[in-house]
């Protein structure tokens, strides 16, 4: 993470998501305009779209011939909801249950590791403000810079929006930024199908959350799930902490 983002626009893109906050309705009219004309409507970048009311499934890429569909770089697949359950019990049956708690773990820390590195950052974000996502973050900066790392925390919560909220896997929320230690997460696609159980469920959500942090941190860094909505709990709740 580099110092080099000018003050202005710093304090100019804050204005901009407290103005789509406070005017949702104008927000989406302006945004249905933009639409209407193709190369301003591919000049936004994709956090912009969704401040001012947009979905990210306006912004995947679709190649009809070859059947693929992508998102700022990375490839991705349309999945059913029960994809996750589905894996995790023929994992459990011929492997045993431990063993495909630790492959859900790992298979999910590694898919979203990738992503992360992939990701195009400049389609996701304005290209001024991208290059805050392609390296660790300087949590000292962050300190001597209160505006920034605002912005950050937004930027932060938008990706994280994007990736596993309107991706279908549930809304996680961090109890700090840039680094959690706690994350709390509604509606986890696995504590949905994998239900009831006697303990905690959500590996590959906790794997996916480790990356992502991790990530952000430029080390790496594991989840635990603490609290479980398929165990009954009202939501699922993960313990963030650095490996090393």
């Amino acid at each position: 993470m580099k110092a080099g983002v000018q003050r202005e626009r710093i304090e100019g893109y804050l204005k901009f998501i407290e103005f789509t906050g406070e005017h949702p309705r104008l927000s989406r009219t302006v945004l249905r305009l933009a639409y209407r004309v193709p190369p301003l409507k591919r000049a936004l970048p994709v956090s912009t779209r969704i401040y001012m009311g947009g979905r990210i499934l306006e912004s995947y890429r679709l190649d009809r011939e070859r059947g693929e569909i992508s998102f700022a770089g990375v490839d991705r697949q349309i999945v059913g909801a029960e994809f996750p359950e589905v894996v995790f019990r023929n994992l459990a049956q011929f492997l045993g249950k431990e063993r495909a708690q630790r492959i859900m773990y790992e298979m999910h820390f590694r898919i979203m590791e990738e992503q992360m590195k992939k990701l195009h950052y400049e389609e996701i974000f304005p290209r001024h403000l991208a290059p805050l996502f392609r390296e660790p973050v300087d949590q000292g900066l962050l300190e001597s810079d209160p505006s920034l790392s605002r912005l950050y925390g937004e930027m932060e919560r938008m990706l994280l929006r994007l990736l596993f909220s309107e991706s279908g896997w549930g809304r996680p929320e961090f109890d700090s930024t840039p680094v959690p230690g706690k994350v709390t997460v509604y509606k986890s696609v696995e504590s949905v199908w994998i239900r009831p159980s006697a303990e905690p469920v959500c590996y590959a959500m906790a794997g996916s959350l480790a990356a992502f942090v991790s990530h952000i941190a430029g080390k790496r860094y594991t989840a635990r799930e603490t609290r479980c909505a398929a165990a009954g709990a009202p939501r699922c709740e993960f313990a963030v902490e650095s490996e090393t």
